[in-house]
């Protein structure tokens, strides 16, 4: 059974430019290679334009990965590029981010 996890990440809006970079730069080509590899089923990158939190001083940006296993998220979580790829993030964070995680049940498409 594969696990989805969704991360919304909190980055202050006059940084949000240099956070989209970082994550193009240090992020997207180890999802590239974890999808290529079948450790991701899926990865999403969105920046959030509406919802419940409309707060203009803070940008929302969520992540949706769908693996294989708990296995393949701990893998990734404890590469030591994205260790270093999330010690950067932290930076332009004012917030923690709400992470959520668990065994996908339905799916379409």
């Amino acid at each position: 059974m594969s696990q989805v996890n969704v991360i919304v990440i909190h980055v202050r809006a006059k940084q949000a430019a240099e956070y989209e970079k970082l994550f193009v730069e240090r992020q997207l080509p180890r999802w590239r290679d974890y999808h290529r590899r079948g450790k991701f089923i899926s990865a999403r990158f969105f920046r959030s334009q509406f919802g419940s939190d409309e707060r203009k001083s803070v940008v929302k940006y969520v992540i949706v990965v769908e693996v294989p296993s708990m296995a393949e998220h701990h893998e990734h979580d404890s590469d030591p590029d994205f260790q270093e790829f999330d010690r950067l993030a932290d930076a332009f964070q004012p917030e923690g981010p709400l992470v959520f995680g668990g065994d996908l049940i339905h799916s379409v498409g």
